[in-house]
């Protein structure tokens, strides 16, 4: 079933809260100012892999290709997170994200051990249809996903055979808001980030997207603990 337009943002959530997904997002986290800092500081202090650490396998062809993206993983000590044939290992956590991971688990409850740091650098760089269900992340995985820069549209969609009649969900990420994903919603919903300004992608601003989550140990501990432990 094809998306409907018309959905205002609270409707988006309630469609998916209705269907088998556990979705909250809240656009005003940050403010502006603050959010434009923010990703100004994270841009000068984050390392990216490079585009031939970065591969992953194709689907259907087993290839390994260059995602259109740049990414880094920041994390507690030996954490790292693997998913479609590649692992992003978790490098020793920069001031700026060290800052933000208390700041989110003071404001969430939320204790995460490691982030996924994607760079969209304009609107060609995307990321296709997936659902965040490694093994890594446990049976119940929850998802924060912050967004800085420029505002992307971010969809879901049903998995499954049932998926023709449901519709595809589309809400757009504003800078500095929080989308949290809690379990079912990856059990029963995929998402992605497609591809925008056509023929002129160069006109989409860059993002940088976060996405806050636990690999390996799946008990929730306050992160300050988290680091006396390791």
């Amino acid at each position: 079933m094809a998306s409907r337009a018309s959905r205002s943002v609270n409707e988006c959530l309630e469609y998916l809260n209705a269907h088998g997904a556990e979705v909250e997002y809240e656009a005003d986290l940050l403010g502006t100012g603050p959010a434009r800092a923010l990703m100004q500081r994270l841009l000068d202090e984050i390392e990216f892999d490079s585009p031939e650490a970065s591969r992953i396998r194709q689907p259907f062809t087993g290839r390994m290709v260059e995602i259109p993206r740049r990414q880094a993983g920041y994390g507690d000590p030996g954490t790292s997170y693997a998913f479609s044939g590649g692992v992003v290992a978790g490098r020793p956590w920069t001031p700026t994200l060290g800052e933000l991971r208390e700041h989110l688990y003071e404001r969430t409850g939320y204790s995460s051990n490691y982030v996924l740091v994607n760079y969209y650098r304009n609107g060609a760089d995307c990321i296709g249809w997936h659902a965040d269900d490694e093994r890594d992340l446990g049976e119940a995985p929850q998802i924060l996903l912050l967004s800085l820069g420029a505002t992307r549209d971010f969809q879901f969609r049903r998995r499954g055979e049932a998926a023709r009649d449901f519709e595809t969900i589309t809400i757009p990420l504003v800078s500095g808001s929080l989308l949290t994903m809690r379990h079912p919603t990856n059990a029963n919903w995929k998402h992605q980030l497609p591809r925008r300004g056509g023929k002129r992608p160069m006109r989409v601003g860059e993002r940088l997207s976060l996405t806050w989550r636990r690999v390996g140990m799946q008990r929730l501990r306050k992160p300050g603990a988290l680091r006396r432990s390791d």
